[in-house]
């Protein structure tokens, strides 16, 4: 970790203690905050969120330049060792015409020591993992064709029960029904000069790798977490029929959710699955929402991150920001808990393919990379969503 990441961690830190200590003290004395204060505590929670903002891009700078650090001395490793096309001179032939199209598979990131050859996915997987607040967490279905992949769903579980002797035993079956994972399609076209494609100096592999990938983790970020499953992924929001909706019953003053409805919503969650594999989803004003909130015992509810590049926590859980889920309103959705490994995401190999003539009067080449991917949760006991209170 860097010395600027842990000046920032320091400097969040110190104002969460200023925050938290603003609303201590209004609690203490049984009164609302101050004009004053209210003014304080919302300057303070922007300089929290613009500092955790630094903090997170910082810590994703430091790893995102230590992988393609890592992925460059690899291919170095094995431009060295063997003779073979590597992705990257693949990338400049599709760029320069000299082939149509070529198709990258996925497959799970090797060590830095490995001298498995670095690959164009390998970029876009790093973006993924960075921009897509499922992905991490998610269980991945890789697959080289493009056939249709039905996973069963458990609607009503079978039951049991003692029985005397000689009784007969009433059948009880399970109710299966099951969801379908279809071969849907992100696209994204990167725009190069022709000049720059033909310079053998130019890393087109980690240009091309980077910038689609953010574009494509972006979108795929949006469809897990709140696509309608309608040519592209089911997300867990609109997946989840798990609903809890908000009372404000801890907090009368409270608007739309409070903290005795956080708790709700964390053991609504069966037990199976409150692990280390379960988070929050929340979105941004939604956090900025949380840090404020205490429980019965006038506990905060909100932990921040006890260094830089280690999760907030939330209830003792992980606290995630989704940026793609609702704002605070009347009975959006903007809080979710979810059990990650529950929602599953299927993949195909990437394909790149280039066009000349698509901006021939400008001389520059658009490379077009598709991901087919599609995702859903099959268990829906594996999720559920806090619906905020009518206004």
């Amino acid at each position: 970790m860097s010395e600027i990441a842990r000046a920032l961690h320091e400097q969040y830190r110190r104002e969460w203690e200023e925050a938290k200590n603003l609303l201590t003290r209004a609690a203490d004395e049984k009164r609302e905050l101050s004009a004053d204060e209210e003014s304080q505590w919302n300057k303070l929670n922007e300089s929290m969120t613009a500092r955790k903002s630094k903090i997170d891009s910082v810590a994703d700078a430091e790893e995102r330049s230590a992988k393609i650090d890592a992925l460059a001395e690899r291919a170095l490793k094995v431009e060295n060792a063997v003779k073979a096309d590597n992705d990257g001179d693949v990338l400049r032939a599709i760029a320069t015409g000299e082939r149509r199209r070529a198709q990258f598979e996925i497959r799970a990131m090797a060590s830095t020591s490995s001298t498995v050859p670095v690959t164009f996915a390998d970029f876009v997987v790093t973006a993924l993992t960075e921009g897509n607040p499922v992905y991490a967490g998610a269980t991945k279905l890789r697959t080289s064709s493009g056939e249709q992949i039905t996973i069963p769903r458990v609607t009503a579980n079978q039951t049991a029960a003692f029985v005397s002797e000689g009784s007969s035993i009433s059948p009880a079956d399970p109710t299966i029904s099951s969801i379908t994972l279809y071969a849907n399609k992100i696209a994204s076209l990167t725009l190069l000069s022709a000049e720059l494609v033909r310079d053998s100096g130019f890393d087109i592999l980690s240009t091309v790798g980077t910038q689609a990938g953010a574009q494509i983790a972006y979108v795929a970020g949006s469809a897990c977490t709140i696509g309608t499953g309608t040519v592209l992924p089911t997300g867990f929001v609109q997946a989840a029929t798990g609903l809890s909706t908000a009372t404000k019953s801890g907090t009368v003053t409270a608007t739309f959710w409070d903290a005795i409805d956080l708790t709700t919503l964390l053991y609504s969650l069966a037990p199976s699955y409150r692990n280390n594999n379960t988070a929050f989803h929340a979105s941004t004003s939604a956090v900025s929402k949380l840090r404020k909130l205490q429980d019965l015992n006038g506990q905060f509810i909100f932990q921040p991150a006890l260094a830089a590049g280690q999760p907030d926590m939330l209830l003792g859980y992980r606290l995630v920001e989704n940026v793609h889920m609702a704002a605070v309103a009347s009975a959006s959705k903007s809080v979710a808990i979810l059990h990650e490994p529950s929602y599953y995401i299927r993949e195909l190999p990437i394909e790149v393919a280039s066009s000349t003539d698509y901006l021939f009067n400008t001389n520059q080449v658009a490379i077009r990379t598709l991901y087919p991917v599609d995702g859903n949760i099959p268990d829906l006991n594996a999720v559920k969503v806090l619906v905020s209170a009518t206004a």
